[in-house]
C-alpha cells in the first residue's frame, strides 16, 4: 500500500514539472530542523567547589610510666609527663564556580585534632599507719670540713633503718640544717646502691634554711652493710665563703661516720630521727634515736 502512495506522490510531481531534488532536501529538513527555526539546548549547570577534607586528628599525649616498685606495694616515684598532641590541619575552604545556578563551594575549615593529654605520674605509696609507729633510723654523718670559714659544705650521710620493717626510700626526706649567707650549687658525687637515685635541692627559709634530699628509689633494710645507704653532698659557693659556725647540722668533730641527731629524717613528711631547729624531736620511747641534743 506504502508502494502505492509512493508511486502517485511521484507521479504527480513528474506530471506537474516539479524539482524533485529540492523537494527530498525540504523534507529532509522539516524531520531535522532547519538553521532558522531551531530550539536551543539548556546551558549546563555548573558543579558545586569541592568539600574540604576534615583536618588531620591529633596525636593523644604520652602516658607517664609508673615508677620502681616500692616495699609496701603499688608503685612509686612520679612519673613523667605525657607530651602534647600536635593540632590538626585546618582544611580550606572549597571554590564553588559562578557559571550556572550552582551553590559556591561547600566551606571545609574542619577544626583540627584535639591536643593530647599530658601523662599522669606515678605516686608514692603511704606507709601503713602501723608500720609509721614502728619507724626508726639513724643517720650517720661524716666531713672533712672542720673549719668554720670556707667555700664549701661536704658531707658524708649513711642511713641505718632500726625497724623490722623496710624503709622505702622513695617515702624518705632527709634536711641538713644550714644558713646560706651566699648562693648556693648542689653537687653530689656517690651515692649507695639502696639509697638512690638522690636528689638535692636547697630551701632558704632564714634560720630553718636547709639541703632537702629526696630518693627515687632504694629499700634498707635491717642489719645490712652501712655502706650501701651512703649518700655524698657538697654545697659549694665559687664567688663567697660560707661560716658554717651558725649551721645547725655542722659538727665539726665528726670526721669520721657518727651519729648526728641534728640532721632530721623523715618517713612520709613524719619525722624518725634528728631534732629540728625549732626543737621539734623525735624520741623513740627509750631516750634515744633523736633526743633533744
Amino acid at each position: 500500500m506504502t508502494k502505492i502512495w509512493q508511486l502517485r506522490v511521484l507521479t504527480v510531481y513528474l506530471t506537474l514539472g516539479l524539482p524533485l531534488a529540492a523537494s527530498c532536501a525540504r523534507e529532509a529538513n522539516t524531520l531535522e530542523g532547519d538553521d532558522d527555526d531551531t530550539t536551543a539546548v539548556g546551558g549546563t549547570k555548573a558543579s558545586g567547589g569541592t568539600t574540604s577534607k576534615s583536618g588531620a586528628t591529633g596525636s593523644a599525649g604520652t602516658t607517664s610510666k609508673a615508677g620502681a616498685s616500692s616495699a609496701f606495694g603499688g608503685t612509686s616515684s612520679t612519673g613523667g609527663g605525657g607530651g602534647t598532641g600536635t593540632a590538626g590541619t585546618k582544611a580550606a575552604a572549597g571554590a564553588g564556580t559562578t557559571a550556572g545556578t550552582a551553590a559556591g563551594g561547600a566551606a571545609g575549615a574542619s577544626t583540627g585534632g584535639a591536643s593530647g593529654s599530658a601523662g599522669a605520674g606515678g605516686v608514692a605509696p603511704m606507709i601503713p599507719p602501723e608500720v609509721l609507729a614502728r619507724a626508726s633510723a639513724v643517720v650517720y654523718y661524716e666531713t672533712k670540713e672542720t673549719t668554720a670559714i670556707g667555700s664549701k659544705i661536704q658531707m658524708k650521710l649513711f642511713i641505718k633503718n632500726q625497724s623490722a620493717d623496710p624503709l622505702p626510700m622513695t617515702n624518705v626526706k632527709i634536711r641538713y640544717w644550714c644558713t646560706a649567707e651566699v648562693a648556693t650549687e648542689l653537687h653530689q658525687y656517690y651515692m649507695g646502691d639502696h639509697a638512690k637515685p638522690s636528689m638535692a635541692a636547697f630551701v632558704s627559709d632564714a634560720a630553718n634554711s636547709h639541703a632537702l634530699m629526696t630518693f627515687g628509689g632504694g629499700v634498707i633494710a635491717k642489719g645490712e652493710a652501712i655502706n650501701l645507704s651512703e649518700v655524698q653532698l657538697e654545697i659549694a659557693n665559687n664567688t663567697g665563703k660560707f661560716n658554717q659556725a651558725d649551721d645547725f647540722s655542722w659538727q665539726p668533730t665528726s670526721t669520721t661516720s657518727t651519729p648526728n641527731a641534728k640532721i632530721t629524717l623523715y618517713l612520709d613528711d613524719t619525722l624518725i630521727w634528728g631534732c629540728e631547729p625549732s626543737g621539734k624531736c623525735f624520741d623513740d620511747g627509750s631516750g634515744g634515736a633523736g633526743g633533744a641534743p
